[in-house]
């Protein structure tokens, strides 16, 4: 069995997918150690012609190609291919720190971890820091809720190593096409998880371009967001309601989770300039179903001073929303 499948969709990359595989190659593993799973997930470009006239014939190389089901289908598809006793997700413009998976397959094996986190940090087209994010459980194995509700952790898939018998004997797999896909994985794998241990080493620099949903002005991809969070907004409560919420430190995770939710849908449809009787609607829309979150602390400070100042008034909304 290899130690470690390193699981990279390929869509429309054609630019940044060979510096990503370059970067696992160089990470400090013998190629009989690892195996790089490229999904190409229907890529328009040249991105699958480049891999293969770049590493030719690379036996630590395995290129499936798929009909698009997105970012969250092609890494399913990894999964289900791989033979990695570990897997790790990158995106193909992230680039791993060199040396750095040898040393963190060790810290995994010899804590038997489920999920190891290890720090990142998010660059420009330049290459300057945008930001960096380190944690560390203190030497301690944690449980998943145990660890977020002390810790925390980064919503992104790409910067943990997941056991992969793991994810497999409780069927975590990503939702299929939809934005945020990281956010609800992470949800439900750190929910299951009973060992979880984190280092602060910088193991990947992940690439911020023009084009995240974020900063893009494509008013369908924004709606379809709106959409997005809302779909896993209501599988996290209904994951909350069936679960073991009666317990404190269950019900401090899942509150702060969908408290988070419900801010950020919020803060999506006032950068989106909704009408004050959309928001509204939506607000009396979740009352109803018991999903309008609003009274749990939320760890990040700009969606907690939002959920206090907007969501518990939803009329401020008409005036904060002029500024933006």
């Amino acid at each position: 069995m290899k130690k470690l499948s390193v699981i990279i969709p390929v869509y429309n990359v054609e630019a940044y997918v060979e510096k990503c595989i370059r970067s696992v190659k160089e990470s400090g593993l013998e190629e009989s150690q690892y195996e790089i799973i490229v999904v190409d997930d229907e890529s328009p470009d040249k991105s699958v012609e480049r891999i293969r006239n770049t590493f030719p014939n690379d036996p630590a190389i395995t290129i499936i190609s798929q009909k698009n089901k997105g970012l969250g289908g092609a890494r399913n598809t990894g999964i289900k291919a791989s033979q990695g006793n570990y897997l790790l997700f990158l995106d193909s413009d992230d680039v791993l720190t060199p040396g750095v998976l040898q040393e963190l397959l060790l810290i995994a094996e010899s804590q038997e971890t489920q999920i190891l986190e290890f720090g990142a940090k998010g660059v420009d087209m330049q290459g300057k820091e945008i930001y960096s994010v380190q944690s560390t459980s203190d030497g301690n194995v944690l449980s998943g809720i145990q660890y977020y509700n002390t810790t925390r952790y980064m919503n992104s898939a790409c910067n943990k190593l997941y056991k992969r018998t793991f994810l497999l004997e409780n069927e975590l797999f990503f939702l299929e096409r939809i934005f945020i896909e990281d956010f609800e994985f992470n949800t439900r794998a750190f929910y299951k998880a009973a060992k979880v241990y984190a280092v602060p080493q910088i193991g990947a620099c992940f690439l911020q371009t023009e084009n995240s949903i974020t900063r893009n002005s494509n008013k369908e991809k924004k709606q379809k967001m709106v959409q997005d969070i809302k779909q896993v907004l209501d599988i996290t409560h209904t994951l909350y309601q069936t679960g073991n919420g009666e317990l404190s430190e269950v019900k401090n995770f899942f509150e702060e989770r969908l408290n988070f939710l419900v801010a950020t849908l919020f803060y999506h449809l006032m950068k989106n300039k909704e009408p004050f009787e959309i928001v509204k609607g939506m607000k009396e829309e979740l009352q109803n179903k018991g999903m309008y979150y609003v009274d749990h602390p939320i760890y990040q400070k700009n969606k907690n001073l939002f959920r206090l100042l907007i969501l518990k008034n939803i009329y401020f909304y008409k005036i904060f929303s002029s500024f933006l």
